[in-house]
């Protein structure tokens, strides 16, 4: 992850105190490129909610919207937020309200 965002967004979730070594196998690189899991949206028959942050420089919300409109039962809900901005604060709990929700009504949880 290379956008200026990503290195301050992704401390900012290493809790105080806590032991981060920043790094990844080198068999990684080998597939990294060619990860592409909104590919196989449109092969989906389950509900799929697209958390889409509109300011993601991570996963382009652009691209996301793309594969999210080939999920035969996609469902979208999107955040004026960054990448890594959903994982904290009110943005979080806004997305865990939205995820819970479509959990319940999919899950027929009562």
């Amino acid at each position: 992850m290379t956008s200026p965002d990503s290195e301050p967004g992704y401390r900012a979730l290493i809790p105080p105190g806590v032991y981060f070594e920043n790094g990844v196998s080198a068999r990684f690189i080998n597939r990294a490129a060619f990860y592409r899991p909104g590919r196989s949206a449109r092969k989906v028959r389950a509900p799929i909610l697209f958390c889409i942050c509109d300011n993601d420089a991570v996963a382009p919300a652009e691209t996301a919207l793309r594969y999210a409109a080939t999920a035969p039962r996609g469902e979208v809900k999107r955040y004026p937020v960054g990448h890594f901005d959903i994982y904290l604060g009110e943005p979080f709990d806004h997305a865990v309200r939205d995820q819970t929700e479509f959990l319940v009504r999919h899950l027929k949880v009562t």
